[in-house]
C-alpha cells in the first residue's frame, strides 16, 4: 500500500513535468522575427524600405527595414500600420488578389503572426531561422538595372514661388544617341529632385526608310509606381529622330530658398537582338482624361462624384497591366470588363486610391480581351 504522502510526492513530480514540458513548447511555438516575421518584410516591405528603395536614388520610406536591428524600434508602429491595412500599400480589393505580379498584401494570419510576435516581446529567435537576404539588383540608383540608353530632360528651375506647377518639355533621340533602331525591354524615369511629384514622357517618331511611325507612351514616374517592364515578346520600337514629349509636375512649400534644379532623366532598357517581338504596346488610355471627358467640374460637397470612361477593343488585345491614375480629389476607380460572348468581369476595383502612392497593376501572365470587348471605368472623387 502506497502512503498518502509517497502519492503526494508522485503528484508534485508529474506537475513538476508537465510545467517543463509546457514551457518547451512554448519556447518551440513562440513567433520570433527570425523565422516567422523577417520573411514576410521581405516580401512586402523591403522594396521600399531600404535604402535606394524603389524609383528614388533615396530611400522612398520614411525608414529601413532589412534587419531586426532596424525593425525593432518601430515593431508597435509596423503593428498599428498592418492592422489598419495602412501598410503594405496596395489599394485593390482582395477579389483580385493572386493576379498582380507586384501584389503585397499581408493576410491576416500573417497579420495575426507579426501581431503576436510584438505583444510576446518581439524576440528575435536563432539567427540560423533567417531566410537568406533578398537581392536587390539596381545599379547606380536605378532599379531597373544600369540603363543601356540615358536621356536627360532639360535642366529645370522650380522657383522660390512655385507650389504646383506643371511645365512640358521635349526631348529627341539623336543617332549619336542610338545608332540604329532597338525594341525597348523597360523604361525607367528617375527624377532629380525631391520637388518632383511626378512624370510622364510619350513618344513619337514619323514614318521613315520603311519604318512605320511610332506614337506610345513612353514611361512615367510617381512615388509607389515601378519602372515600366515588358515581358518577353513585347516592347516598342526606338530609333533615333524619336522625340519624347513630357510633362513635370513639381509640387513643394513656397518661401525664400526653397527653389531648386532639377533635372530628370529617362532611362532605356533594350531587348537582346535575338528576341523576337511578337506584341507592340500600346498604352491605351481609358481614364478620365483620355476619351474627351478630361475636363470636368465635381460640385462642392459631393463625397462620391462619379466620373466614366469606355472603350471598346475592336481587335483581340493582351493587357499587361492596369494604372488607375487620377488627382487630389481621387477617390476609387473600377475597371470591369463586358466580353462578346454575355459575360462581365471586375478587373479592378481600387477603392481606397491614393494619389501620393500610385501603383500600376502589373498582372503576373498577360490577360487575352477578345475583339468587342468593351472596358468601363468608373472614379469616384470626393469634393
Amino acid at each position: 500500500m502506497v502512503s498518502r504522502s509517497r502519492i503526494f510526492s508522485i503528484a508534485i513530480v508529474l506537475a513538476a513535468n508537465s510545467i517543463i514540458l509546457a514551457s518547451a513548447n512554448a519556447q518551440t511555438d513562440r513567433v520570433t522575427f527570425t523565422k516567422d516575421v523577417f520573411s514576410l518584410l521581405q516580401e512586402n516591405c523591403q522594396a521600399c524600405h531600404r535604402q535606394g528603395g524603389d524609383n528614388l536614388s533615396g530611400m522612398v520610406a520614411p525608414m529601413s527595414l532589412m534587419n531586426y536591428q532596424e525593425v525593432r524600434p518601430w515593431a508597435k508602429a509596423i503593428v498599428k500600420a498592418i492592422v489598419a491595412r495602412d501598410m503594405p500599400p496596395w489599394d485593390a480589393t482582395a477579389h483580385t488578389d493572386g493576379q498582380f505580379e507586384n501584389e503585397r498584401r499581408l493576410t491576416d494570419a500573417e497579420i495575426t503572426t507579426i501581431v503576436n510576435w510584438v505583444e510576446t516581446g518581439a524576440a528575435r529567435g536563432n539567427p540560423s531561422d533567417a531566410p537568406k537576404p533578398v537581392p536587390f539588383g539596381e545599379t547606380d540608383g536605378w532599379y531597373m538595372g544600369e540603363p543601356d540608353l540615358i536621356v536627360p530632360i532639360e535642366s529645370i528651375w522650380v522657383g522660390d514661388d512655385v507650389e504646383d506647377w506643371q511645365p512640358r518639355f521635349i526631348m529627341e533621340v539623336t543617332a549619336e544617341m542610338l545608332p540604329e533602331p532597338r525594341w525597348i525591354q523597360a523604361v525607367e524615369m528617375r527624377h532629380g529632385s525631391e520637388v518632383v511629384h511626378h512624370m510622364i514622357a510619350s513618344a513619337s517618331a514619323p514614318a521613315v526608310d520603311g519604318h512605320p511611325a511610332e506614337n506610345f507612351l513612353a514611361g512615367s514616374n510617381a512615388a509607389g509606381e515601378e519602372p515600366t517592364m515588358y515581358p518577353e515578346g513585347f516592347g516598342n520600337l526606338l530609333r533615333a529622330g524619336t522625340k519624347l514629349n513630357g510633362s513635370m509636375h513639381y509640387h513643394k512649400e513656397v518661401g525664400p530658398g526653397t527653389g531648386v534644379w532639377d533635372q530628370s532623366l529617362i532611362g532605356f532598357k533594350f531587348h537582346p537582338p535575338e528576341i523576337e517581338i511578337k506584341y507592340k504596346v500600346i498604352r491605351n488610355g481609358i481614364g478620365t482624361g483620355s476619351l474627351g471627358n478630361g475636363s470636368f467640374d465635381i460640385p462642392p460637397h459631393h463625397a462620391d462624384w462619379h466620373v466614366g470612361s469606355s472603350k471598346t477593343f475592336d481587335e483581340p488585345t493582351v493587357l499587361i497591366s492596369l494604372h488607375p491614375h487620377m488627382h487630389y480629389r481621387g477617390k476609387s476607380m473600377i475597371y470591369t470588363a463586358y466580353y462578346p460572348d454575355g459575360n462581365t468581369e471586375v478587373l479592378l476595383d481600387v477603392d481606397r486610391y491614393d494619389y501620393a502612392w500610385q501603383t500600376q497593376y502589373i498582372y503576373k501572365s498577360p490577360k487575352y480581351i477578345p475583339k468587342g470587348t468593351r472596358i468601363d471605368v468608373i472614379a469616384t472623387f470626393d469634393n
